[in-house]
């Protein structure tokens, strides 16, 4: 039940206004009666034996806290079958949320002055014994008073940390926009909880705009990085903030102090990424076409940066953007089925004479070409076909009923790595460098969206994909290049390897600080290239038919680097399609 204002609480505290409001109880603005000064009531209406025990035992901890970006708490207690209550000092100011609803987007300078505050002062709860994990931090959470100073206010989702146990429902709370994945449902909550939640917050007071709820990148949407949105922001500062707001807890920053350290530093460090020099540079045969470049058939680490001969090819891409779990995994399964050439399709007639052509191409690889062109026709009908089933599921609820129905029928595809970010460095000593994204597949969809490392009147560049690769030089080669160009080249153990496919990709954004989103699909002989959610090319993928890792790759044309710059990605992400 609300307090009105009037009432006396505890016999002590004259409640002035309801500041705000949500499921688990209430924040009030009151007035100390003994000390004549105002202070902040924190309600929670939990009156479970177990959060009740939970309240004592946290509210100690928080009353011996002393931090000039923390409110004091200065008492606390528990109203049988009422409630409990937790009494802080009142912070006069307006908090971050109203002030970028009043002025917009803050300059980065004086965002990362109030982050910076907020840090000290997370980096001084984690430090605790047991570490005091906030797990409600967002611009709605950070009051600056009159005087400039940021302080984290609302402990009412305060959680003690323990990795022996998992987070209780009482302490259970969603910000959308502002929680990790794992605060939902049951999942474990650690210090990374909070650096997530702060590098949301960070992300909305540079752009001004909400980022997109957690469990909503996980099916899909994208999350485009600060610097995207407002150029003002630094690059280092926005790839921070994404490495900071990664999905998987190990890829974000594992203190608040490394955090705090790459925005002072406004240089990024990728996440789990190191350069392994596997071998020695092998000369290309084609002219300035392409760096050969040996990799070491050893084992790589989880995403490990690393050395590869890859021919040079133009960058691809696909952004699934449809809003809502269920139709972004529906809109995945989709371009599945489409790459298999296979459901979708309204004729089953044609779905089993286009997997006949491409038994046949597996068969009579010589023929490849004359038999292309035959399924051409066939190729363009199922394209047709799939697009209207796709347009019909986006319109009604029960297109994406019929489609998943028939998707079942073949498997749903599901995540196995990702999304994930991180930067690969330009090297000049003939190495290509790249992620792995540490599956072995040979049916899969993979997805990432690159930032353009400089203008082309500074250099030419490329970025792709690997996949299916086995070993030194024995890998599918996927490249996207600056002028416009792909090409697919199959690698057996020479690292020029043969080309399979080229073509044009006319949507390609090659301006200064642009981005492309790259997809592409494979499924035993066949696969799809997309760039920019629009289809490319099909690919004939009947040379290799073996599973292999995943990579993204960034330099694989001579030349396409530049030493001291960074070609950064975010959402890379790899389905499995069974």
């Amino acid at each position: 039940m609300t307090l009105s204002p009037g009432h006396i609480l505890n016999n002590r505290y004259h409640i002035d206004a309801l500041l705000g409001q949500g499921g688990f109880g209430a924040v009030y603005k009151a007035r100390d009666a003994n000390l004549d000064k105002l202070v902040a009531v924190k309600e929670n209406l939990d009156i479970s034996q177990e959060a009740q025990r939970q309240f004592l035992r946290e509210a100690t901890v928080l009353a011996n806290l002393s931090h000039p970006n923390l409110p004091r708490v200065t008492d606390h207690f528990i109203i049988p079958d009422q409630g409990q209550y937790l009494v802080m000092d009142f912070i006069e100011g307006d908090d971050l949320q109203r002030t970028v609803e009043k002025d917009g987007a803050l300059d980065p300078s004086r965002a990362a002055h109030y982050i910076a505050q907020v840090m000290d002062a997370l980096i001084y709860l984690h430090g605790r014994t047991p570490p005091v994990l906030h797990r409600d931090i967002k611009p709605a959470n950070i009051k600056i008073t009159p005087e400039g100073k940021a302080v984290l206010v609302d402990f009412g989702l305060v959680k003690l940390y323990d990795n022996h146990t998992k987070t209780t429902m009482g302490a259970r709370a969603i910000t959308p926009g502002y929680s990790p994945p794992e605060q939902y449902g049951q999942g474990s909550t650690d210090v990374r909880s909070d650096i997530y939640a702060l590098g949301a917050t960070f992300y909305m007071l540079v752009t001004g705009v909400n980022p997109p709820e957690s469990v909503q990148r996980v099916a899909g949407d994208t999350l485009r990085p600060a610097h995207l949105v407002n150029p003002r922001v630094p690059p280092g500062m926005g790839m921070a903030i994404a490495r900071a707001m990664d999905m998987v807890p190990t890829n974000r920053f594992p203190t608040m102090l490394d955090f705090r350290n790459a925005i002072s530093s406004q240089r990024v460090t990728p996440a789990q990424t190191v350069n392994l020099q596997s071998g020695p540079v092998m000369q290309a045969t084609v002219p300035v076409a392409s760096t050969g470049v040996y990799v070491s058939q050893e084992p790589l680490p989880p995403g490990a940066q690393y050395a590869v001969p890859v021919k040079k090819k133009p960058k691809t891409g696909l952004i699934i953007g449809i809003a809502g779990g269920v139709v972004a995994i529906i809109a995945v399964v989709c371009i599945a089925l489409y790459s298999i050439g296979a459901a979708a399709n309204k004729s089953a007639t044609a779905t089993s004479e286009a997997l006949a052509v491409q038994r046949t191409r597996t068969e009579r690889a010589d023929q490849k070409l004359q038999e292309k062109k035959a399924t051409e026709a066939a190729q363009l009908e199922m394209t047709q076909a799939v697009q209207a089933v796709m347009t019909e599921a986006a319109a009604t609820v029960s297109a994406v009923q019929s489609i998943t129905a028939t998707a079942e029928s073949f498997g749903s595809p599901a995540l196995v790595f990702g999304p994930s970010s991180g930067s690969l460095e330009h090297t000049t000593d003939g190495f290509i460098p790249g992620t792995n994204a540490d599956v072995s597949l040979k049916n899969f969809l993979v997805e990432a969206t690159f930032l353009n490392p400089y203008s082309t009147t500074s250099g030419p560049w490329d970025y792709g994909f690997l996949f299916r690769h086995e070993g030194a030089n024995q890998q599918y080669r996927l490249i996207v290049s600056s002028t416009g160009d792909w090409e697919l080249y199959n690698n057996t153990g020479d690292p020029d390897g043969t080309l399979v496919d080229s073509g044009k990709v006319t949507n390609l954004d090659t301006s200064e600080f642009g981005s492309n989103t790259i997809q592409v699909v494979a499924y035993d002989n066949y696969g799809e290239l997309m760039v920019n959610n629009e289809f490319v090319s099909d690919l004939d993928l009947s040379g290799r038919t073996v599973e292999g890792d995943v990579f993204v790759a960034t330099g694989m044309y001579t030349g396409d680097l530049i030493a001291g710059y960074y070609t950064e990605y975010w959402d890379f992400f790899v389905y499995n399609i069974p």
